[in-house]
């Protein structure tokens, strides 16, 4: 019997002449890719590996763990965006305003994890397309953003209230920071929008509804993409470390020009601003840890940007497959370190903003542990709960 017929029976697949040297890598549904014109120094058997790599890669890293995740995500946020919803309504006015930046924060994340599920469900059904790209570029584009902007903003404020509390009861109002929220969004959605529709087209520019030339478009676009993300990422931390430092001189200064009598209140007052300034810190510590892995894979991509841009060459089709697999491989490998430290740091805000803060502790503490309680009957038991948990006035510092 020729080894290119299959045995009697069907005890044995059939094994086209093409793939005859790599029997365990060839499988049934591989047929397919016989008839995929190779170069002459490329190996049909080695492109068939990379490929089954590319697929097994993409079936667990970009399909189950980031699911799991999501799912862990989403149920966090919606849990937090409930407490400090509970909180915002209850509070005084002072307060509200460090809870309208978290909560526009969380409602970012759960937009974004929202598309994700999208994403996902467009992969399942047709695979990557020029529009599920799309959304993939603008969440990530999106909550990179919003978050940036958000911790721009609270740090500009809690400085604001630490070094001019007067002028910051009097002039900075909840009205101006649902001001500040709404032009972090508008800004971050234009950007974002312009970074998906024109990104995708780096990968599926022959099938994208417009037209954008890998050195007239795709590439200027990836270079300002990275410098602004670039810049948003430093200056958040740079922002922070500069107020903190300037926080703690201008305390320095206070207790060695201030006269006795006064050395204690401000000695207080510095411990409740650092106390303050260290549950932002955390925040910010989420920010660096999660974001520093997205912003590595954008320098990455940019630096083999080219070589990345020969996946969008025609049509996608199964003999394209065949001989990209192990740019694919690179590609999903790029994306999938980016969406899991992206959904793991959605995981750890919430809860880090929960521990640190004393009234999200204090709510949790009364909730009644029968969980079939329904999300009205909850909210009903936070007002109670908050304001039995209000002990005087907090300073300025201490809303944030």
């Amino acid at each position: 019997m020729s080894a290119f017929e299959p045995e009697l029976f069907g005890l044995s697949e059939y094994i086209p002449p093409e793939f005859e040297k790599c029997p365990n890598e060839y499988r049934e549904p591989d047929l397919k890719y016989a008839n995929c014109v190779v170069s002459y120094d490329q190996d049909r058997c080695v492109l068939l590996r990379d490929l089954h790599d590319a697929k097994e890669f993409r079936k667990f890293f970009l399909a189950y763990v980031p699911f799991i995740l999501a799912t862990i995500a989403i149920l966090f946020n919606i849990f937090f965006v409930v407490l400090g919803g509970v909180l915002f309504a209850n509070q005084q006015v002072g307060s509200k305003k460090r809870y309208a930046f978290l909560l526009s924060r969380s409602i970012s994340t759960l937009m974004a994890l929202t598309l994700f599920y999208i994403v996902m469900i467009f992969w399942k059904t047709g695979g990557f397309q020029y529009s599920s790209a799309t959304i993939f570029l603008l969440m990530g584009c999106l909550t990179f953003l919003t978050l940036t902007g958000t911790y721009l903003a609270m740090t500009s404020l809690l400085y604001i209230a630490i070094v001019h509390p007067l002028w910051y009861k009097q002039k900075v109002t909840l009205v101006k920071c649902l001001i500040i929220i709404s032009i972090i969004w508008l800004v971050a959605i234009a950007f974002s929008v312009c970074v998906g529709l024109f990104g995708a087209t780096l990968f599926y520019h022959d099938s994208a509804p417009f037209y954008c030339d890998f050195k007239t478009c795709q590439q200027p676009i990836a270079i300002v993409v990275v410098v602004v993300l670039s810049v948003c990422y430093v200056s958040v931390m740079v922002f922070y470390v500069c107020m903190l430092i300037r926080m703690r001189l201008r305390h320095a200064t206070r207790l060695v020009e201030g006269r006795r009598d006064t050395i204690v209140s401000i000695t207080t007052g510095k411990q409740t601003n650092i106390r303050a300034m260290y549950r932002l810190s955390f925040n910010l510590g989420v920010f660096a840890v999660s974001k520093c892995p997205i912003l590595i894979v954008a320098i990455v991509a940019l630096a083999h940007l080219e070589h990345l841009a020969t996946l969008g060459n025609g049509y996608k089709n199964s003999c394209k497959t065949y001989l990209n697999g192990s740019l694919y491989l690179q590609v999903e490998i790029l994306a999938s370190i980016a969406a899991i430290v992206w959904l793991c740091g959605m995981i750890v805000d919430p809860v880090v903003n929960i521990v640190c803060d004393p009234r999200f502790t204090k709510l949790v503490k009364q909730i009644p542990e029968n969980v079939s309680y329904t999300f009205s009957r909850c909210c009903r038991r936070g007002r109670q709960v908050v304001r039995t948990c209000e002990v005087g006035e907090a300073s300025d510092s201490e809303e944030f």
